[in-house]
This record gives C-alpha cells, sequence and structure tokens, in this order.
C-alpha cells in the first residue's frame, strides 16, 4: 500500500494526479488539512506506559496503522520560515511510538531500536515558492536524516516541467555556513524556554540555574505559555538580544517551537541558539544548527552562535554534583555570551564534546549491555508502570508485517 499524507493548508486535486502517475498502483489519500496535530509533549507514555501506542486521541493517533503498514508513505508538506512548517514538524515528532527508547549505536551515534521489522520509504513534496537554495537544502538534508533515523529510504519529489521522483544521500549538515558575528556585551538577554514538557522539563531546570547566576540580566520566557505568544512576538521585534534554548526534537526543534516562530518578523538585533540532547553526541544537532544559521538572515538578525550539548537526558534524577557538572559549562557559555557579544568558540566546542561516539566507546556499549545495564533504567520504568511484558508490542500492525522482538537487546 501507498499512501499519500496531505499535510499542507492549501490541498488541489491535480497533485495527486500528478503523483498517481510516478507509481503503478492506486494510492490512498489522507487528508490531514483540516484537522489538528497535536504536539509530542515527550511524556515518553508511548514507550513506557502503553508501549508503542500514543496515549493521545487526535487524527494523528487515528492514521498510524496507515503509516506503519504502508510500503511507502508521501507527505505533502508546507513550507514556514524557511523549513518545514510547525504540522509537518509535530507529524515527525508524533512518530516516535513507532521506536523503542532501546538504543543503539550506529557510526558513532545512537539511534532508537526499530519497534517494526520494516518502514515504509518516506516521499516528501514540498513548494520550494520562497525558498532559498540553501534554505532548499538544508530542509532536503533534514528529511533525509529523518528519514535515515526512521529506518526508511528517503526520497523527494521535484517539481519541474514534470513531477520527478530523486533518491536522497546522505550529506553532512554544512556547520558555520554563517559566520559567528560580535556585538557588544548584552545588558538584557531574552531566552525563549522551547521545551514542550510539562513537568520534569531539563530545558527549565538549566535555565533556573541561568537565571540563579544572571538575575534580572535574563528573562526567561516559557513557550508553553501560548496566551503570551502573540505579545512576544510583538516585542521580539524590539528585542536586542534574544536566544531560543531548546531540547533536540527528532533532529531539530519541538513543533511548538517552530510555531511560535512562523509567527515572528525580521528585526534588528542578535540571536543565538542553544540545543541540548538526551544522546551524547552533538553530531545529531548539527542539521537543527545548519537552519538556525539560515534563520538568523531570514530574521535579519546578527547571528552570535549555536551552541549544542548533548548526554543531558536523565539529568533530573542524578545527584547533585553530577548535576552541578553538567549544568555549570553551559551556564558559564551564556554568561560568557552576554560578556563577550557572541558565543566562545571554546566554550562551545568543549560542550560539543563527544561529536561521535568513538570505537572505546561502543566496546563499553556493548559490554554494559551484556550486563543488562543499558537497558535498566527503561525495563525498570516499564516494570513500575505495569508495562514490561508488554514493551515488543506492535500495535499498529496488520498481520501481513513482522515485529522485532528478537532484535531487542
Amino acid at each position: 500500500m501507498k499512501t499519500i499524507f496531505d499535510l499542507r493548508k492549501e490541498q488541489e486535486a491535480e497533485i495527486y494526479e500528478a503523483i498517481q502517475s510516478l507509481y503503478d498502483e492506486p494510492l490512498k489519500v489522507v487528508s490531514l488539512a483540516e484537522k489538528s496535530i497535536n504536539e509530542c509533549i515527550g511524556c515518553w507514555d508511548c514507550w513506557l506506559k502503553t508501549p508503542g501506542k500514543c496515549v493521545m486521541k487526535d487524527p494523528m493517533a487515528e492514521i498510524y496503522p496507515d503509516y506503519i503498514n504502508s510500503d511507502t508513505v508521501i507527505l505533502l508538506m508546507d513550507a514556514a520560515q524557511g523549513f518545514i512548517n510547525h504540522k509537518a514538524k509535530a507529524f515527525f515528532d508524533r512518530s516516535i511510538p513507532h521506536y523503542h527508547p532501546y538504543i543503539i549505536i550506529e557510526d558513532g551515534e545512537c539511534h532508537h531500536l526499530s519497534r517494526y521489522k520494516s518502514y515504509p520509504d518516506m516521499v516528501f513534496y514540498y513548494d520550494t515558492k520562497g525558498l532559498t537554495i540553501q534554505e532548499e537544502n538544508v530542509i532536503e538534508d533534514y528529511l533525509y536524516r529523518t528519514a535515515y533515523q526512521f529506518k526508511s529510504k528517503a526520497y523527494r519529489i521535484i517539481k519541474d516541467v514534470s513531477l520527478q521522483l530523486r533518491l536522497l544521500e546522505s550529506r553532512k549538515a554544512k556547520r558555520q555556513a554563517v559566520e559567528f558575528n560580535s556585538v557588544e556585551p548584552m545588558e538584557k538577554l531574552v531566552i525563549y524556554n522551547g521545551s514542550p514538557r510539562r513537568s520534569g522539563s531539563n530545558s527549565t531546570l538549566i535555565l533556573e540555574k541561568v537565571h540563579e547566576v544572571l538575575g534580572n540580566k535574563v528573562e526567561i520566557r516559557d513557550l508553553k505559555r501560548r496566551d503570551k505568544w502573540e505579545e512576544w512576538a510583538m516585542t521580539f521585534k524590539n528585542e536586542d538580544h534574544v536566544m531560543f534554548f531548546m531540547p533536540l526534537y527528532v533532529h531539530a526543534m519541538p513543533s511548538h517551537l517552530m510555531k511560535f516562530m512562523e509567527k515572528l518578523e525580521p528585526s534588528r538585533g542578535s540571536i543565538s541558539f542553544f540545543v541540548q540532547s538526551g544522546f551524547p553526541e552533538s553530531s545529531q544537532s548539527y542539521y537543527l544548527e545548519a537552519y538556525f544559521q539560515q534563520l538568523s538572515l531570514r530574521l535579519g538578525r546578527t547571528y552570535v552562535g549555536t551552541a549544542i550539548k548533548g548526554g543531558v537526558e536523565g539529568l533530573q534524577i542524578r545527584p547533585a554534583k553530577s548535576q552541578e557538572k553538567t549544568i555549570e559549562p553551559m551556564v558559564n557559555s551564556i554568561v560568557n555570551l552576554m560578556s563577550e557579544g557572541s558565543f566562545n568558540q571554546n566554550d562551545i566546542s568543549q560542550l560539543a564534546k563527544p561529536i561521535k561516539l568513538g570505537k572505546g566507546m561502543e566496546i563499553l556499549f556493548k559490554v554494559f549491555s551484556k550486563l543488562g545495564l543499558v537497558n535498566f533504567f527503561w525495563n525498570q520504568q516499564l516494570k513500575e508502570n505495569n508495562a514490561y511484558e508488554k514493551r515488543f508490542d506492535c500495535p499498529y500492525l496488520c498481520l501481513n508485517k513482522g515485529s522485532t522482538k528478537s532484535e531487542i537487546l
């Protein structure tokens, strides 16, 4: 089965006919134009309470079987602010139930283990009107990377005289394509907290420490306060220095943060970004860094850098000294940003280590896996939620597809 998921605001039937010409079998069309997709809030219930099944009750949850049981999914998306828009991003974020919390290492990077035996090829189509060539490349690289993590082949439909299907290939993210610039020392920095978690947010914990050190020199705005979005989007234009601080979600920002960014208009001032992720290696965040460089140009702001820090997951439950060891250099990098007018290259280079996991770490990982230590936290949580026996469930699977129980570490 081949399925079109149409996420665009304006849908024209002609595109379905044109895409149909690329395939020799009927295509199922799932229209999500008039339907909202709730944003992933990082609750982990789909991993720890109802394995493989999202607890949200919305149109996205209804179409999971169509996705998993297709051999090809064709995603029609809108672009916004030089990237895929928030609805398309929510679609990707909400796809995490299809994978296990368990981790494997591939090419020096952490990947979530497959829940299902196979996944559909992913075919992407988006209108390039208003996009620069650099932005188009950033989107393409991001979509390839997402499909790669989703265990899928990636294709893009190119609209020329006729539609053409092109296989996407791996490319390194173009890091620091936009040079760091420096501004005057910052008297005040407005930091937007982009974590979607309702509780237990690592971003919030880190930013509380930032506020303890810098006091009223920083104003922290939590983007879960949606009632303030219109006001903040207006005041953004008059703020001299802003930072967006967020967890990494499916190689980019959480979808609600993208939705807020779509409201922003070009203005003067500096802009910086801080990305923290659960994976220890920073390479996972470079595709997002590449976008933020382009976003700074689109917004007309002076780009003063992106800091990336991996290995932050589980911060809340670590002993106090371990927490401090992780948080202190992050706080110091923001302190130095304000005093120097841009991120200090040495600071962010140190934060970014390791870029990828070395062979020694891979060996240790295998040893810990055999000892049952790698998955101890996840299995303990599953047991506490009376979900351990269901951890291999494949709830959206039709009978003609298999699971991967034997592959679980």
